[in-house]
């Protein structure tokens, strides 16, 4: 928007990588990119993928999903950017449980199955944000935690403590870069 100037944004959200780098710029120093890594690649020109993260994950406050992903285990494919609200609701001046009193709200027409659809696919989000963030706030290189969440299985429920624990000791590791790298570049 051009409502906000550059260095003022709080947060990028974003459904596309490229589109998150785009308007990385409008980040005030201490805000937060939240994007999916999956590249919707409509133009020509699209970079290669491989700089383009490297790009993307060398940002300071990073939370990166696999949106598609969750959207497709939560049962509905066209739940991505349900997903990816979920992804920033930790960092939103405002209660998840209010998000989700509005997102029942705005899909009730559609029936149960929709709203139950993507209130999981939320709550997904949320697990897999809540965690990334709260990895990073730990201490974790954002880039590691950006190559790791993506190809982890996230359920509808906050990531268990001691497993935000075991992960972060993980990433901490001497060869977490390395292992990082190849669990990222095993979902191409």
């Amino acid at each position: 928007s051009d409502l906000i100037a550059d260095g003022t944004a709080a947060m990028v959200l974003s459904v596309e990588p490229m589109e998150a780098l785009r308007y990385a710029e409008m980040l005030r120093p201490d805000g937060w990119i939240v994007t999916d890594v999956t590249p919707l690649k409509n133009v020509a020109a699209y970079p290669d993928t491989g700089r383009l993260f490297e790009v993307l994950f060398s940002a300071p406050r990073l939370v990166a999903v696999d949106a598609a992903a969750l959207a497709r285990k939560a049962g509905m494919v066209k739940a991505n950017n349900v997903v990816m609200l979920g992804a920033a609701a930790s960092l939103l001046p405002l209660p998840s449980e209010l998000v989700e009193k509005h997102l029942r709200a705005l899909f009730a027409a559609k029936g149960e199955r929709v709203v139950s659809t993507n209130l999981r696919a939320f709550r997904m989000g949320d697990a897999a944000g809540r965690f990334a963030a709260a990895l990073v706030a730990r201490g974790a290189p954002a880039g590691l935690v950006a190559r790791v969440v993506p190809r982890l299985a996230f359920g509808a429920e906050p990531v268990a403590e001691d497993l935000t624990a075991q992960w972060l000791d993980r990433l901490l590791a001497p060869d977490a870069p390395a292992a990082a790298a190849r669990l990222f570049d095993s979902g191409d």
